[in-house]
């Protein structure tokens, strides 16, 4: 698949190398989940949730550990590590467990977003727009968020990495870009989203699968208008079992 303008104004001369390691880290945590989810015996599904919850963020980190112009980054009140690139901080999230649903109505989580959440839309996202809720709706009671992002450059930009997975197929699809957080369900209303084609392995896996119509295309990238931090609340990662 050929690289996109909006990629390489992201990430330079090295996107496609950038793309492919989101790709195998994705693969990687995926076979992880469902190598524990077998291991356990179990037909409940916390074991592949659980383990894809934490792997998502480890694989990320190992994939990108030798490149240059990286920081590996644990937010205070988060048990995982982010990967800022370059200046530019990559987040997965699952969207979806099979491929019923459009990316383009994805959320990011199963219940509300958190307040660290939040913070990384209000301070590294793109200018919103539509009006944003205000933290406090979030999570009126947890930490300041210069505990966890104030030695982050205000100019960092948030990338986010959608895909959609479950214990039987593995690694469904993959997709990245830039969105807004719309509401308190984690609603998201994408400003850029393109498709990241998987790896071979991965691929591999979902062979005969119906591919999921992506009627919208890419979207138009904005500028960025990165905004100053104010402050906000930052609890623990309240991702669910099973909802990695």
């Amino acid at each position: 698949m050929r690289m996109s303008q909006w990629a390489h104004d992201m990430f330079g001369q090295r996107a496609s190398l950038v793309r492919e390691c989101v790709a195998e880290a994705l693969s990687v945590a995926a076979d992880n989940a469902r190598e524990a989810q077998e291991v356990a015996r179990t037909d409940h599904l916390h074991p592949f949730g659980f383990t894809l919850m934490s792997r998502k963020f480890e694989a990320l980190a190992e994939a990108f550990q030798d490149l240059g112009d990286v920081r590996i980054v644990k937010p205070g009140g988060s048990q995982h590590e982010l990967v800022v690139l370059d200046g530019t901080l990559l987040f997965p999230f699952r969207y979806a467990k099979d491929r019923a649903g459009s990316v383009m109505s994805a959320r990011i989580g199963d219940g509300r977003p958190s307040a660290l959440v939040q913070a990384l839309f209000n301070r590294f996202g793109p200018e919103p727009r539509m009006r944003q809720l205000a933290l406090h709706d979030v999570a009126p009671h947890a930490a300041p968020v210069a505990e966890a992002l104030g030695d982050l450059p205000d100019d960092t930009r948030l990338v986010l990495i959608a895909y959609a997975a479950n214990a039987h197929a593995g690694l469904l699809d993959a997709w990245w870009g830039e969105a807004e957080l719309l509401d308190r369900l984690g609603s998201l209303r994408w400003h850029h989203c393109e498709e990241i084609p998987l790896t071979q392995e991965a691929a591999a896996l979902t062979q005969g699968d119906t591919a999921a119509a992506f009627d919208q295309g890419a979207l138009p990238s904005p500028e960025l208008n990165p905004r100053s931090a104010a402050p906000a609340p930052i609890p623990l990662w309240p991702e669910a079992a099973g909802g990695a």
